[in-house]
């Protein structure tokens, strides 16, 4: 197993990408703390996770909200004491131009995407720089590399997430806790349901997913759960401040 003795926190963990996150980790021997304000998908998670053997906690969490993110990151180094993966996972789509989303929209979508990297590594960050050990993975999304039409708030934040992430990388470098980015593609999750919806409002969705890329399948959440399960490990022990893409060769047409 190669996480075994680590312990790891995963935000966004109920469902997608956040969800298959977690197993990957648990399955590779983490102890696995789940937060995410959907409480009962999040406890279906951990309740699956325990069934195969894992070891998990839930927590109900809003990432927006910075005195919960502080309650509630407190309350799990009590318990645990120290973190040693980060997983930034929570984060919403909504489409819309500069011109037509409103405000609360633009706010809900930079809260949720890019402030909770912010708030949450607060928290957790610090005891890895104590113990000069650990790792951060942040999930963007190739919105943040190439753009998207219609998708200004979400493409912004995504792509500020990336550049996040190479400042983290820089500032704890020295302390030797690595910060990385995923980027994924269109995905067989909820959000990319929501993609494709808006989009291709009159194609099947299974087809449009299969055919959004050069390679004709639908990515999937796992998919994205071994690139960060890579990122986490030792195996990427000389790796920070890097991007990872996983879309089917998306962005490279």
């Amino acid at each position: 197993m190669r996480l075994k003795g680590k312990r790891a926190v995963v935000t966004g963990a109920a469902n997608g990408i956040g969800r298959a996150t977690a197993r990957e980790l648990a399955a590779q021997g983490a102890q696995v703390i789940l937060l995410d304000r959907d409480v009962a998908n999040g406890e279906a998670t951990g309740a699956e996770i325990v069934a195969a053997g894992g070891d998990c906690l839930f927590r109900k969490l809003d990432v927006t909200k910075p005195d919960e993110v502080v309650e509630v990151a407190a309350a799990i180094l009590a318990e645990v004491g120290y973190v040693d993966i980060l997983v930034n996972n929570a984060g919403i789509w909504r489409p819309g131009t500069v011109v037509d989303l409103s405000e609360a929209t633009w706010n809900s979508v930079f809260d949720t995407n890019v402030k909770s990297v912010f708030l949450v590594s607060k928290q957790f960050v610090p005891s890895m720089i104590e113990r000069r050990s650990g790792v951060v993975a942040n999930v963007a999304s190739v919105a943040g590399m190439v753009g998207a039409a219609d998708a200004s708030a979400y493409a912004a934040s995504k792509g500020a997430i990336i550049n996040l992430t190479r400042s983290m990388a820089l500032d704890f470098a020295s302390y030797n806790v690595r910060v990385n980015c995923v980027c994924p593609g269109m995905m067989d999750t909820g959000m990319g349901d929501s993609v494709v919806g808006h989009y291709r409002p009159d194609a099947i969705p299974a087809d449009a997913k299969a055919h959004w890329q050069p390679l004709a399948r639908i990515g999937v959440p796992e998919d994205v759960a071994k690139a960060i399960l890579y990122m986490v490990s030792d195996d990427a022990v000389f790796m920070t401040g890097s991007v990872v893409v996983v879309d089917g060769g998306l962005t490279a047409q």
